[in-house]
């Protein structure tokens, strides 16, 4: 029983508009790879999926001429029209530099966690469809010059099958206040168990220092084949029609008249804040997650 979620929108169909599934791939320009797990929204719609394993999409109710925004960890954002039948979108790598390595004498370190997850995350966040990516805001502390280095990130998962994947991501801080420029060099890719679960995930090989102007730790939604869960009924058993989720969920706390949420969610392609307060119901909640903190 999950008692906070995202609402389902509902797409409304203009006299005239003319429908048709469109479908492609995504690769990498360089290479002619396939991108896998790229997040694809129709700009401007609460309509949205991810590339699969072989970098495969498909909308079976998306618009033909409208706008797709298709990101990845490592590309470019790029935009395209969307074509009926087949189409390749073409993702341009971006261009990193290699930071120099520095070897160390191994020594015991020192250990801060930061956030630390508590009982209260009674709500969840969840997806019926549509690849959202919740991200919440880590502010910095002076507390964090003698533990700089982020070694773990700690989250608590729902799920209703055996490894459901999903995407975690790290941000700095954009000009505008929403999350910015990626602070990994690659993505993190990660799988939840069956039930509540505590999720730990290592970050400690990328040597991530948390910027003085704070960060985001940030969950996505992978649109699989692989991720769904059809509930079914109670009394029958039977599966419900149409009643479809996308594994896991995302254990959160509620809301708190003394704390500042810091929550944000990209959706429709462009990040927004979850104190925002607008027609489409944005939840109250914030998602919560745990930092673990070296030397």
């Amino acid at each position: 029983m999950r008692p906070l979620g995202f609402l389902v929108f509902v797409l409304c169909l203009l006299s005239g508009t003319v429908f048709g599934q469109v479908k492609g791939v995504v690769i990498d320009q360089a290479t002619g790879k396939p991108v896998p797990y790229a997040n694809i929204w129709v700009e401007n719609e609460n309509l949205g999926t991810t590339s699969d394993e072989s970098g495969k999409f498909s909308f079976s109710n998306a618009t033909a001429g409208k706008t797709l925004m298709v990101s990845c960890l490592g590309y470019d954002r790029t935009k395209v029209a969307a074509q009926s039948g087949a189409m390749t979108v073409q993702l341009v790598p971006v261009q990193t530099t290699l930071k120099e390595v520095v070897v160390k004498k191994n020594t015991p370190r020192d250990k801060k966690v930061v956030n630390q997850l508590s009982d209260r995350t009674e709500f969840a966040f969840s997806s019926n469809g549509t690849p959202w990516i919740v991200a919440q805001y880590i502010p910095y502390q002076p507390a964090f010059a003698a533990t700089p280095f982020l070694d773990e990130v700690a989250l608590v998962t729902l799920s209703n099958i055996k490894k459901a994947k999903f995407k975690v991501h790290l941000y700095q801080m954009g000009a505008d206040g929403a999350p910015g420029a990626d602070l990994l060099p690659v993505p993190l890719v990660v799988e939840a168990g069956k039930g509540v679960q505590k999720v730990t995930v290592d970050v400690s090989l990328y040597d991530v220092q948390i910027p003085k102007t704070g960060m985001f730790i940030a969950f996505e939604w992978l649109i699989l084949k692989e991720n769904i869960y059809e509930r079914v009924d109670a009394e029958t058993g039977q599966k419900l029609k149409g009643n479809v989720a996308y594994e896991p969920s995302l254990r959160t706390y509620g809301p708190s008249p003394s704390q500042k949420r810091n929550g944000w969610i990209y959706d429709q392609g462009k990040w927004r804040s979850t104190d925002e307060k607008d027609g489409d119901g944005i939840t109250q909640a914030s998602p919560h997650f745990q930092l673990t903190l070296s030397n």
